[in-house]
């Protein structure tokens, strides 16, 4: 999250979770780098490694032409950081809270 001008809370980009969104699609998907490469029209593959990576993001034009070929739509692909925790920092606190939601 990044803070606004009058101290509201603003969404970000997380450039590592969408990087491991990319890497794990093209995976499910079973599209190389190599392959994503030509679909792009790319002469080396740096820009995707750079998207992996958490580094960089598509192009907007990219991330639409990502998106068909790994049959999904830009908001499953973008990781966007907001206020809402997540699961994982929601589960460490599962013990606490049944602890409180027991029956005597």
């Amino acid at each position: 999250m990044r803070t606004g001008l009058n101290g509201d809370k603003i969404p970000a980009v997380n450039l590592k979770k969408t990087g491991e969104n990319i890497r794990r699609m093209r995976k499910e998907v079973g599209i190389s780098v190599r392959e994503l490469q030509v679909i792009f029209g790319f002469t080396n593959p740096q820009s995707i490694y750079s998207c992996q990576n958490g580094n960089s993001l598509p192009t907007i034009d990219n991330l639409i032409i990502l998106a068909a070929v790994l049959g999904t739509t830009i908001d499953e692909i973008i990781a966007v950081d907001t206020d809402e925790p997540e699961e994982s920092e929601i589960s460490c606190f599962y013990p606490q809270i049944k602890m409180f939601n027991t029956v005597s």
